[in-house]
C-alpha cells in the first residue's frame, strides 16, 4: 500500500479546499502588482472582505471540524498495534498528575515537526484557505503521531511537538519501542508530505522549497524532568532536558523533507551507517560534513560536547515498513517464540517493535503458483548491521535453505527458519523461492529491531 493510498483522504481535502478557493473571485491573484502600490494595498484589503461572511465561515468550519483522514486504521492494522490510543493533545497522561513544585525523572523520545516555505500560501491564497491547508496537514499529522502510540504535546504555528513514551514501556523493559515507534511516525510524515501535500500545491504555483524537517532525541530517565512551569490557570506539565531541547535544535537544522536524529537515539537503537548518514554542507564550493550539533556546546569544564547528528535515510528505510511491502503471490510472515517447536500466535510485523536479545523467530515463506516444481525451497539469507555484529566474522551473515511443503488446495508452497537474535541493530532476513539451483521469485526483504 502506497503512501498516497493512506492519505488518500489528506489529498481530498486538499483538493476540495484549493477547489473551492479556484471557484472564489478575488483579485488576490494579482498578488505581485498588488503590492507594488497603496492601491494595491486597498485592494487586497478588499479580497480579505469574504471573512466577514458568516455563512462562508461555518462552511468552513462544517468541512474541517471532526475530520477524520481514516490513517490511524490503516497505519495500526500494518504494525499489529492494538489497544487504547494516547489522548489527542496537552500533558502527557503519565504526569496529569503533578502538583506544582513537584519534579519527576521519565525518559522522553522528543519529536519536533515543522513546515518550511509555507509563507507563500499567504500570497497565493486567503487567510482561510491558508488556514484550511495548514490546519489539515497539522490534523493528519495529529493522527499520524497517535496512529504510533505518540502524544501531541503542543502545536507551535507551523510546528507540531509530541512525545513518545509510556509507564508501561519502561515497566516491560520496552523503552526502545518508543524510539521505533518515532522513527516510523516522522517517516510517514516526511513522505506524507513529498507524495501528497508538495505535488497537489505545487500544482497551483505555491514554491517548491515547501517541505517538512524533523528532529528527533532521546533522553533517558536520569536525563530528564518533568515539571509544571507557570501557575494558576497558566501553567503546562512539560519535560527539562538537553535532549528534549536537541530534538528542536535538529528539527532547525535538518535539510528539507529529511529527519535529523541525535546519537542518544541512534544508540538506543544501535543504529549505524547503514541507515545513517552525515549531514553536508557546502563552504566556498566544497562539501563540508557536519557531524556535530551547532552551536557546539561546552560543557561545565569549559570542554566541546562534540554531539553527535545523524541523518536518517527514510528513503531507504520507508521501504523496510510494512505498508510498503507488497503482497502478492509471494510474501513473508514472522512470529516470536524463545524454542523453535514452541507453538507462537506473537506476530511480529517488518520494524514494529523491538526484539529482546536471546529471542527466537520463526520466518515463514509462502508462494501462490499454479506452476510445479521438482525440488521447492526457500533461501533465508540473513544480514545483519550494527557495530555487535560488526564485531564477528562476516557479520554474522549467513544463508540456509529450507524444503517446501505443496499443499494443492490453495496452490501454495511453504517453508519456514527458525533464528535466534543475537546482535542489538536493525536486521534483515532476505527470503527467495528456489527450484533446485534456479531462483524462482526476486528475494524479499523482512527487517526486524533487535535490542537489549
Amino acid at each position: 500500500m502506497s503512501i498516497k493510498n493512506i492519505y488518500s483522504n489528506l489529498e481530498r481535502s486538499l483538493e476540495k479546499t484549493i477547489s473551492e478557493s479556484r471557484t472564489r473571485s478575488r483579485g488576490f491573484v494579482k498578488a505581485d502588482s498588488t503590492f507594488d502600490s497603496a492601491s494595491g494595498l486597498e485592494e487586497l484589503g478588499k479580497s480579505f472582505d469574504f471573512l466577514k461572511d458568516v455563512v462562508v465561515m461555518e462552511s468552513m468550519q462544517e468541512s474541517v471540524v471532526n475530520q477524520n483522514y481514516g490513517v490511524k486504521e490503516i497505519v495500526r492494522g500494518k504494525f499489529g498495534k492494538h489497544g487504547k490510543l494516547m489522548p489527542t493533545f496537552g500533558c502527557h497522561p503519565d504526569f496529569s498528575n503533578m502538583n506544582e513544585g513537584e519534579l519527576r525523572n521519565g525518559y522522553a523520545i522528543t519529536m519536533f515537526m515543522d513546515i518550511i516555505g509555507s509563507t507563500k500560501l499567504g500570497v497565493i491564497f486567503t487567510p482561510d484557505i491558508v488556514f484550511r491547508i495548514k490546519n489539515d496537514i497539522i490534523k493528519c499529522t495529529i493522527e499520524t503521531v497517535n496512529s504510533f502510540d505518540g502524544h501531541v504535546h503542543r502545536i507551535m504555528g507551523d510546528a507540531v511537538m509530541a512525545f513518545f513514551r509510556s509507564d508501561l514501556n519502561t515497566q516491560e523493559g520496552r523503552i526502545a519501542d518508543s524510539a521505533v515507534d518515532a522513527i516510523n511516525c516522522a517517516t510517514y510524515l516526511i513522505e506524507m508530505f513529498k507524495s501528497v501535500v508538495i505535488p497537489k500545491l505545487n500544482d497551483l504555483g505555491v514554491d517548491e522549497n515547501l517541505g517538512i524537517r524533523i528532529g528527533i532525541d532521546y533522553g533517558k530517565s536520569e536525563h530528564v524532568v518533568w515539571g509544571v512551569y507557570g501557575y494558576q490557570e497558566s501553567r503546562e506539565v512539560t519535560a527539562t532536558s538537553f535532549f528534549v531541547d536537541v530534538a528542536a535544535k535538529l528539527q532547525q537544522k535538518a535539510p528539507k523533507n529529511c529527519i535529523m536524529i541525535g546519537d542518544s537515539l541512534a544508540q538506543l537503537l544501535g543504529l549505524d551507517d547503514n541507515q545513517l548518514s552525515i549531514k553536508t554542507v557546502t563552504k566556498l564550493n566544497e562539501t563540508v560534513p557536519v557531524k556535530y550539533i551547532t552551536p557546539n556546546y561546552r560543557d561545565a569544564k569549559g570542554n566541546l560536547i562534540n554531539y553527535k547528528q545523524f541523518v536518517l535515510k527514510n528513503e531507504f528505510y520507508l521501504k523496510l515498513l510494512p505498508t510498503s511491502i507488497e503482497e502478492e503471490s509471494f510474501y513473508i510472515r514472522a512470529s516470536l517464540k524463545d524454542d523453535k517447536d514452541d507453538v507462537s500466535d506473537d506476530e511480529y510485523y517488518p520494524c514494529s517493535r523491538t526484539i529482546k536479545k536471546g529471542r527466537g523467530i520463526s520466518f515463514k515463506g509462502y508462494f501462490h503458483t499454479n506452476a510445479i516444481y521438482s525440488n521447492p525451497r526457500f533461501r533465508f539469507r540473513v544480514v545483519n548491521t550494527g557495530s555487535e555484529a560488526s564485531g564477528v566474522l562476516n557479520n554474522g551473515n549467513h544463508e540456509t535453505f529450507q524444503s517446501a511443503t505443496f499443499s494443492s488446495s490453495d496452490r501454495r508452497y511453504f517453508a519456514k527458519n527458525f533464528e535466534k537474535t543475537e546482535y542489538k541493530g536493525l536486521h534483515h532476513m532476505y527470503v527467495s523461492f528456489w527450484d533446485g539451483e534456479q531462483r524462482i521469485t526476486e528475494e524479499q526483504c523482512f527487517s526486524v529491531f533487535i535490542n537489549d
